[in-house]
């Protein structure tokens, strides 16, 4: 299966939607194999974090100047978050370009993390990992549920795993991660 994502993803051109500096995010979506079936790893955020407190969500976060480009941005949150260094993932491509409802223009890459891989996830960020199995995205039908952002409420793609809820910009991400499959 992730042979064969890589396979895609190697043809793939993701769309770039342009955006300001100020705006840019980068988040990156590890893939891993356990037991010979493929998984996506997430985070729980804490509640403790300035945003998205409680929620579902990728490694990632706002481009810093030193970081060079969004990439980068990813790997260095990676970094932060879940502890993988740089040389234990291999990069195999991106996603489309994708707002979030906060208003950030998120580029999502998608990388190979060894496994078993000795994560070290920030307590002041990350509450806890989730193995989200490929064969669960497969079959997940999404619906819409109510979010609210700053007085607006919108209508978002929402799924529950193991009594985590995924929706937003994370549950587009994997949706167009499983169209690669």
């Amino acid at each position: 299966m992730i042979s064969r994502i890589r396979q895609r993803l190697k043809t793939y051109k993701p769309q770039d939607i342009y955006c300001v500096r100020s705006k840019w995010a980068g988040v990156l979506v590890p893939l891993l194999e356990m037991d010979g079936k493929p998984f996506v790893v997430l985070t729980k955020r804490t509640h403790t974090v300035r945003a998205h407190k409680g929620e579902v969500s990728f490694p990632g976060g706002m481009y810093e100047e030193d970081d060079g480009d969004r990439k980068n941005t990813a790997i260095r949150e990676c970094h932060e978050e879940i502890g993988i260094r740089v040389n234990d993932m291999e990069i195999i491509g991106r996603l489309d370009d994708m707002y979030t409802l906060t208003g950030y223009c998120m580029r999502p890459y998608v990388g190979i993390v060894p496994f078993p891989y000795p994560f070290r996830t920030n307590p002041d960020e990350v509450a806890y990992l989730i193995y989200l199995p490929f064969d669960f995205l497969r079959q997940v039908e999404p619906v819409p549920e109510e979010a609210e952002y700053r007085g607006y409420v919108e209508k978002v793609p929402s799924f529950y795993y193991e009594g985590d809820r995924i929706w937003g910009a994370t549950c587009r991400i994997l949706l167009r991660l499983r169209r690669m499959m």
